[in-house]
């Protein structure tokens, strides 16, 4: 079979492009290679379609199975008119993790907010990105402070390591506002009082002693003498000083258990 066919090719010593114009005699048409021809995948989201490569759906992810299936399944995501329709996330949630997804590509120096990088967790989770949801959870780390917006994120999303920490840091705070409260949810909200209210911090004092802290913690730690010394104290021992440097990690291991796994 004869064949006309303009090809492009790259001078190995210069650098330079050359166009080539030839006819030849092709026995057989070339193959495909096995790594680098790469399909593509057309997704819809909401009213939006995504044409993306279909690579990374295929190595990990809950969509590997999917397109595993044999026909008329593998049809579907080749055209804008018979896209693969992703049902219940928002366009704004699968951009966000496209952007993750193909860096360098695409987002390379894109800044991602917190809530971006929820949407990322949300979605890697769901269908079983396991590296994605790391990465994820990585740069959630360091954007989420707050210990009721982490207990939150991290039931949602099944991030364990985050709870205990966080329960302490609003075991040992002055205060917790209601509206704090009504996000943790009563249940945990009365299993936190009931942390809270475990230690009692007495005999507090204003004195200028050295080492009178040693016998103003807990009451429940009581029974250490009272040590008298000379010396200067900067700040008085109250017992909101005294709360925020408990440790209440056993306690609250005791009352919420299994929540924290």
């Amino acid at each position: 079979m004869q064949r006309h066919q303009r090809a492009t090719s790259f001078d190995s010593d210069s650098d330079t492009v050359v166009s080539i114009s030839s006819s030849t005699t092709s026995p057989q048409s070339p193959r495909r290679d096995d790594e680098f021809y790469c399909k593509d995948v057309v997704f819809q989201v909401e009213d939006v379609l995504f044409k993306v490569p279909r690579r990374p759906f295929e190595q990990e992810s809950a969509f590997k199975d999917t397109f595993s299936l044999p026909s008329p399944f593998e049809e579907e995501g080749l055209t804008d008119d018979k896209p693969i329709f992703l049902g219940g996330i928002l366009e704004e949630e699968f951009r966000a993790l496209l952007w993750v997804m193909l860096r360098p590509a695409y987002g390379a120096n894109r800044v991602l907010t917190t809530g971006q990088w929820t949407h990322v967790l949300k979605l890697s989770t769901m269908w079983h990105f396991d590296s994605i949801r790391e990465k994820a959870i990585e740069e959630l780390t360091r954007l989420v402070r707050g210990p009721v917006q982490r207990i939150g994120i991290a039931r949602k999303y099944h991030i364990s390591p985050w709870i205990e920490p966080a329960l302490v840091s609003l075991a040992q705070a002055d205060t917790i506002s209601v509206t704090d409260l009504e996000q943790l949810g009563w249940d945990t909200a009365a299993k936190l009082f009931q942390v809270r209210e475990s230690v009692v911090f007495t005999n507090t004092c204003a004195c200028v002693c050295n080492y009178c802290t040693v016998a103003h913690g807990p009451t429940v730690q009581a029974g250490v003498p009272v040590h008298h010394a000379p010396g200067s104290r900067p700040l008085a021992v109250t017992a909101a000083t005294l709360r925020r440097s408990y440790d209440f990690t056993q306690k609250i291991r005791e009352v919420f258990g299994a929540e924290l796994n």
